[in-house]
């Protein structure tokens, strides 16, 4: 797994992995392939001030969440604002991401 790339800004050896994503700087595609297959990895994301969901919408950072999960990932969302909030719920996600 690359922790070497600019979007992955820490990551911590343990029985399970916790990695920061900063969703406006990785590929997410790339990301999946590398964690897939990958046991007990868990993925931080900061919400907050998402440049991605201001200018392609929270229907893409649902998206972006989604493709990440399908790796078998578990991810841990921040600072998530209403909108986004909603829109999990909206469409029964909410369960599927751990929101702090």
């Amino acid at each position: 797994m690359p922790t070497s790339s600019p979007a992955v800004l820490s990551s911590q050896a343990s029985v399970t992995s916790l990695i920061t994503v900063d969703l406006d700087a990785v590929d997410v595609e790339q990301l999946a392939q590398a964690l897939a297959g990958t046991p007990r990895v868990q993925l931080l994301i900061d919400c907050n001030n998402l440049r991605c969901q201001r200018t392609l919408g929270v229907s893409h950072v649902v998206s972006q969440l989604l493709y990440l999960r399908r790796s078998g990932a578990s991810i841990w969302l921040r600072n998530v604002n209403p909108t986004l909030k909603r829109c999990l719920q909206v469409l029964h996600l909410n369960d599927m991401f751990l929101l702090s």
